[in-house]
């Protein structure tokens, strides 16, 4: 693998409406510095396919290829208001193809005028050797365990679990260990915004069963009474009333995890999603880059 260093000179951080410009610039000039704009480096050596990994990386890549018959393919998670915009650019710059990881993000890229035939759902992987649950468990204190992300729907959480006796919360950052997840007895996800459901996949991978609303990534990951439990709504009551049928009946929660497991091994799986990635790289690169030798 080669790794080639582009500099984004000024270093100051730019404005928004400066982003397109600065981001054109990066994808087709050589700095004072003497670095090789992406345009440059990829003309002089000719990738079959470039493959970029937001929408700001996915504009410098389409500049950068303009003028050649490179395909561009761009993953991304979800939209906010900037990259709705940055979207529509991208398709007007005709991206091959526009990968995100679960059915919600694909229908907000329809709206923003993706052609659906354009777009392909790859989820998030997960390691299901470091991920499973077999290996040492936390210690923990009180009779049941809850671990859900430091993140929006914290609070409904945290107001939860004062309706679950027995019960602690353990708030997880970005990082989360296999042995934290194997200590737990459910882990909930109340974000509105988690495109990849990664610390969801991750607990699954684990025997875990997941507590999650139905969007997003869950909407996807999490099979409704079957690898865990959707949850309609952030009333703290109703959140409650589903972590006390999941924390305090061993039998289910080993149901949910069982069917968890069996889920991550056959869909997330890093070498699941690989090929996944493979056929699209070979959909988008010219026939000529597929013939060998």
């Amino acid at each position: 693998m080669r790794i080639a260093l582009v500099s984004a000179e000024p270093a100051r951080h730019p404005h928004t409406d400066e982003l397109p410009q600065r981001l054109s610039a990066l994808g087709h000039t050589v700095t004072r510095h003497g670095h090789m704009g992406l345009g440059r480096d990829l003309t002089a050596d000719p990738p079959d396919v470039v493959h970029a990994h937001s929408w700001l990386s996915g504009l410098a890549a389409l500049a950068a290829v303009q003028h050649t018959t490179i395909p561009v393919l761009l993953t991304c998670d979800g939209l906010d208001a900037t990259e709705h915009r940055l979207a529509k650019r991208v398709v007007g710059g005709t991206a091959s193809r526009i990968v995100v990881s679960c059915q919600d993000d694909a229908a907000d890229l329809v709206v923003a005028g993706v052609p659906r035939s354009r777009i392909s759902v790859v989820p998030a992987g997960v390691n299901t050797t470091v991920f499973s649950p077999n290996g040492p468990v936390a210690e923990r204190a009180e009779t049941y365990r809850v671990i859900a992300p430091d993140e929006d729907g914290i609070d409904v959480v945290r107001a939860a679990l004062g309706s679950v006796p027995e019960t602690e919360l353990v708030v997880a950052g970005d990082r989360v260990t296999p042995e934290l997840l194997r200590s737990a007895d459910a882990v909930v996800c109340m974000s509105r915004r988690d495109s990849a459901g990664r610390l969801a996949l991750e607990a699954m991978a684990c025997g875990v069963p997941v507590v999650a609303q139905a969007v997003r990534a869950f909407a996807d990951v999490v099979v409704d009474g079957i690898t865990g439990v959707h949850v309609p709504t952030r009333e703290p009551r109703a959140l409650a009333q589903v972590l006390r049928g999941v924390v305090g009946d061993p039998v289910r929660r080993c149901t949910l995890g069982v069917a968890g497991r069996d889920r991550v091994e056959c869909r997330y799986s890093w070498d699941r999603v690989t090929e996944e990635m493979v056929r699209l790289y070979a959909k988008c690169a010219p026939p000529a880059a597929l013939t060998p030798g």
